[in-house]
């Protein structure tokens, strides 16, 4: 039903009469995400927690990819965001833990797309609201091995589902060459099979390279808790993001 609402609304803004006299101006960002992650999964065993700093992500990093895309006609926005990321970090034990090792892999697919509209638009800063949805692929494995080797847990939780978005954005330009941007978007909110809530901000500046070309940095925090029949899914990743922009 959410789909269908906003395919509806993005529909009627697309054809509205004030988006036909402005030029459509597109923006496409390929980026790198050096993700540290807490990760607890619940087993019939008991709850236990990963942790990865993102100073040695390429320590743990199995795969990862992402990708943005904006197209932005007058006041509005229509902005899509897609990663993958999959981790296999090692289980945090106690000392007298009867667990030799214990590794919780994750592998989690998130694609965002948003609609926004500019309250403010003046030639220095720009600042946007709106709402959108955030589509998960997720998935936690984990493996618990004891002193003599013997495996004694190998446990899964995976599902994929959909969260309402509520969203801002703030652009600021200080001159020619340097900007800077911050978002922040929630959802879930429990509704129906959605999150229990899922949250994310970003932090950073661009520099431009030429009228085409950016560079991007900045620090990004995504948190999701949702619970999936007997167990539930919790990360948070964070982490410095770098990337390039191109405009066209």
């Amino acid at each position: 039903m959410s789909l269908k609402i906003l395919a509806v609304l993005t529909a009627l803004i697309a054809t509205s009469p004030a988006m036909a006299q402005e030029d459509w101006e597109y923006r496409a960002t390929f980026y790198g995400w050096l993700t540290g992650v807490t990760t607890e999964a619940e087993t019939p065993l008991g709850e236990f927690e990963a942790e990865i700093d993102f100073a040695d992500i390429f320590d743990e990093l199995d795969i990862a990819a992402f990708a943005a895309f904006e197209a932005r006609k007058g006041r509005w926005s229509f902005i899509g965001d897609g990663m993958y990321v999959q981790l296999s970090p090692e289980i945090s034990l106690p000392a007298q833990s009867p667990l030799s090792q214990g590794e919780i892999e994750t592998q989690t697919g998130l694609i965002s797309a948003y609609a926004t509209y500019a309250v403010i638009d003046e030639a220095d800063w720009r600042f946007d609201i709106g709402g959108g949805l955030r589509y998960y692929d997720a998935s936690t494995d984990t493996t618990l091995i004891a002193q003599d080797g013997s495996t004694v847990g190998a446990f899964t939780s995976d599902g994929s589902w959909t969260d309402l978005l509520l969203a801002a954005r703030a652009t600021r330009t200080f001159n020619e060459k340097w900007w800077g941007i911050a978002y922040a978007d929630i959802g879930g909110f429990g509704i129906e099979d959605s999150s229990e809530l899922s949250w994310q901000v970003f932090g950073g500046f661009g520099y431009r390279l030429s009228d085409t070309w950016s560079a991007v940095a900045g620090y990004r925090y995504l948190s999701i808790e949702r619970d999936v029949l007997n167990s539930s899914i919790n990360a948070d990743l964070y982490g410095p993001q770098i990337g390039v922009q191109v405009a066209f």
